[in-house]
């Protein structure tokens, strides 16, 4: 009877937790551009691991609780060789309905996010941020920045470009 108890026991601890039920669940495209000094190219940038899951960024816990594991933070994105191509297709996974925004990911990702200095890029002379939301070719430029609520198959553009050239944002 001991024995039974004691394996028990050791199983709780060392068994992951059961994953609890969504009461969210949806995904969102992130994609990251710069532009050369004459905006003659344009390169996307992907984080260099995965954002709120075991093993990659994870740089608050404010929201851990909201989580459908201990594994997974309730906004995160899988390992950028799986999410990213070029853009990001980031999880919205919660066990509690909450208006998450794209500032909680930048906060778990633990990167600046703003007009001025997003991904530790500050805007500098004419060379600044934009936020678009859209699709590609119809965007609209937000200034919501980390206020932005997440929605299901939203598409999300940061640009740092020259803005003596045009954003991502019709002109």
């Amino acid at each position: 009877m001991a024995l039974l108890a004691v394996a028990v026991v050791f199983a709780m601890v060392v068994l992951p937790a059961p994953s609890a039920p969504a009461a969210m669940d949806y995904t969102f495209h992130l994609l990251i551009q710069t532009s050369n000094k004459n905006s003659s190219q344009v390169r996307a940038i992907a984080p260099g691991n995965s954002i709120g899951e075991a093993g990659g960024y994870w740089a608050t816990t404010r929201f851990n609780s909201y989580g459908l594991d201990p594994t997974h933070y309730p906004v995160y994105m899988d390992s950028p060789a799986i999410a990213c191509t070029p853009g990001c297709i980031i999880h919205v996974k919660s066990r509690v309905i909450h208006a998450y925004t794209l500032g909680d990911f930048f906060d778990v990702w633990g990167q600046p996010l703003g007009q001025n200095n997003t991904i530790g890029v500050p805007s500098k002379d004419t060379f600044q941020w934009e936020l678009c939301v859209g699709a590609v070719g119809n965007n609209v430029s937000s200034s919501e920045w980390g206020g932005l609520v997440l929605q299901d198959q939203m598409r999300i553009t940061l640009f740092f470009y020259d803005t003596t050239a045009l954003g991502c944002a019709p002109s």
